[in-house]
């Protein structure tokens, strides 16, 4: 990353994701049924697994389908890149509808870290995308079982923004909560009862800015909450003053270029000298988002924080990592 600048509002996308069983193909399933999807694009891997055939008002090609609720849905069958390239030049030829926003299926295999890589290394034809958040669904029954012994799973939870919780009824739902409060209390936790959900729960959400319920305050004027786990660590480091541009975009291409191959994700709150509102912050290993201003600050705290999530690190090293941009020498 050599330089940030804020940019046009761009289509949001939510990725969905969730470890094998988890139950996002029953959700998805439910969601493609509402009506406040018929202005979303959904891809999925391959539409077998989610069955879709009672729901078909037309096929515009092999690779894309016209629901009944006027949701247009894709198949991903070769390279993300390219599918959401392809969706854009084709509702400019108006062969597809419009469409306001973007969900994304993946396998319950996917490690979400390179799919979240996606929107930044093609930044000419992905320029009127933005990660809008990550959604993870996690299973009242394994879902403990899965994140301890599946690598993909514990990145899965640690790195979402959004948490639904599936298969209440056949588990017990405060375990679940517990489970998933111990390893990111950063994430808006929502149920899903046999897929039945809101879509404004998944769709609706974006990059969680409110600071975790777990910081407390330090005699240094800094709050700090982290979580340390077999494989992945996570700190919330907070500043005191704005920043420069100059400053943030010098340290967070020392800090990608040094660390990148360590940090799963940078994401918070800035403030920026000359700018009104707080800046949002996102970045996924060596790759980073678009910074986005906000019009106020989402709580009456407004100072700048970050929330870092690593892996081969102790939380100290990565709390300096962090007020190396929050704190200019």
């Amino acid at each position: 990353m050599n330089n940030l600048a804020l940019d046009a509002e761009p289509i949001p996308v939510t990725v969905l994701t969730g470890f094998l069983g988890s139950g996002k193909t029953t959700l998805l399933r439910h969601l493609l049924h509402h009506e406040d999807m018929d202005e979303a694009a959904v891809i999925v891997n391959e539409f077998g697994e989610v069955g879709l055939d009672h729901m078909l008002l037309e096929t515009s090609d092999e690779d894309t389908l016209l629901l009944d609720n006027g949701c247009l849905c894709c198949g991903l069958r070769g390279d993300l890149v390219d599918t959401l390239h392809s969706l854009l030049e084709r509702r400019e030829r108006g062969e597809i509808p419009a469409f306001k926003r973007v969900m994304i299926e993946t396998t319950g295999l996917a490690d979400p870290v390179p799919v979240m890589q996606t929107f930044r290394t093609d930044p000419l034809r992905l320029s009127q995308y933005e990660l809008a958040s990550l959604v993870t669904c996690f299973d009242a029954v394994n879902g403990a079982a899965s994140v301890e012994n599946h690598g993909e799973a514990e990145r899965q939870l640690a790195l979402a923004d959004t948490i639904v919780v599936t298969k209440g009824d056949l588990g017990d739902i405060s375990e679940a909560r517990a489970e998933i409060n111990r390893r990111n209390d950063r994430a808006a936790v929502q149920e899903a009862v046999q897929g039945e959900i809101c879509p404004d729960d998944v769709l609706g959400g974006i990059a969680r800015f409110e600071l975790p319920s777990g910081d407390h305050h330090d005699h240094n004027g800094h709050d700090h909450g982290h979580h340390h786990h077999d494989r992945i660590v996570t700190v919330v480091a907070r500043g005191e003053r704005p920043l420069t541009w100059e400053h943030v975009s010098r340290v967070v291409a020392d800090l990608v270029e040094q660390r990148g191959d360590r940090l799963l994700r940078v994401k918070g709150l800035l403030s920026v000298e000359g700018q009104n509102g707080p800046i949002s912050v996102d970045g996924v290993q060596h790759l980073f988002h678009r910074p986005r201003q906000l019009d106020v600050w989402p709580t009456a705290d407004e100072t700048p924080f970050l929330v870092g999530i690593a892996e081969r690190t102790t939380p100290e090293e990565l709390r300096g990592w962090l007020l190396e941009i929050l704190e200019p020498a």
